[in-house]
């Protein structure tokens, strides 16, 4: 479990370098977990993501560690992820 956390942090570090040019910036949420495409995660306080570099790239470590807590032998539990993200001030939005 620690080289689980420890790998999807790095992989959140990495590309909070790489450019951003040419990349589309989700309009004001952060995408969730493959296993549930259908939405997207937004900011309870109202604040958008995408007027915000730092605000975004910290739902994306977020995601990150909520997805990581929730996965158990490589299957995400989208009730546990759903909880981790709302107990860290998401609300889950339709897409």
């Amino acid at each position: 479990m620690r080289v689980l956390i420890a790998a999807v942090s790095a992989a959140v570090l990495l590309s909070a370098c790489a450019p951003t040019r040419g990349r589309p910036v989700s309009a004001q949420a952060v995408t969730a977990p493959p296993a549930a495409q259908n939405y997207v995660w937004a900011r309870n306080d109202g604040r958008r993501m995408a007027d915000n570099p730092d605000l975004y790239r910290q739902g994306q470590a977020d995601q990150a560690a909520c997805t990581a807590s929730a996965t158990n032998a490589g299957t995400l539990n989208l009730q546990a992820f759903t909880s981790c993200m709302e107990a860290r001030g998401y609300s889950r939005r339709s897409t």
